[in-house]
């Protein structure tokens, strides 16, 4: 699947203010909000990170709303120029960044709204973690609800069929459930698990 999943989402016309111009620091600034940050991360009692596109730029993969976002390029009538898939892309040093918080105990948990399947290729464990929109790499039995990590991404989007077959045990032998992808359509609802983690996790 290509990484500019967004063109097989269904038509929606409210998609935010696009074009936003990207804003660079200097490297005095930079440097003093870094020292304040550290200086949170040493003091907080409880961390929950939220994570949207920007921590996966740097992999390859386009954001929505930036100069060259996906939906900015869409309103323009061009498509973003990719040459990366989701299978090739790796995690980035902020998702790697991510796993040493987490393995160091100041990290508690993380909320994301990236389908990539960066952080879950990161290491981080899928415990520590909530994918609101989904993963690319995970499929869903209809049945039972056990999920499959897919060494491919889905051929679907939008909780449909994958054409699948679940193989999690049932109470005749296997379940043989048909398996769907996880990601979200604009009219799907945020998966209730995910969503109740990162409220618990997150107060």
């Amino acid at each position: 699947m290509s990484v500019n999943y967004a063109a097989s989402l269904s038509p929606y016309e409210d998609k935010g203010k696009c074009g936003v111009p990207e804003v660079f620091d200097s490297v005095a600034e930079l440097s003093s909000k870094m020292d304040t940050l550290a200086d949170v991360l040493r003091t907080c009692k409880y961390l929950v990170v939220h994570t949207g596109a920007g921590v996966s730029t740097t992999a390859g993969i386009p954001d929505f709303r930036g100069p060259k976002g996906v939906w900015t390029l869409e309103k323009q009538g061009l498509a973003p120029q990719v040459d990366i898939s989701f299978a090739d892309a790796r995690p980035t040093i902020t998702h790697m960044a991510m796993v040493a918080l987490e393995t160091q105990g100041v990290l508690k948990y993380l909320v994301t709204q990236n389908i990539d399947g960066l952080h879950l290729k990161s290491g981080l464990p899928r415990s520590k973690f909530s994918e609101l929109h989904g993963n690319v790499f995970v499929e869903r039995c209809r049945t039972c609800g056990r999920e499959y990590v897919c060494g491919e991404p889905t051929p679907t989007v939008g909780l449909k069929l994958t054409g699948n077959r679940c193989k999690g045990g049932g109470r005749h032998g296997r379940c043989r459930g048909q398996l769907q992808d996880t990601l979200l359509d604009w009219e799907d609802e945020l998966p209730k698990n995910h969503l109740m983690a990162a409220e618990h996790h997150s107060k």
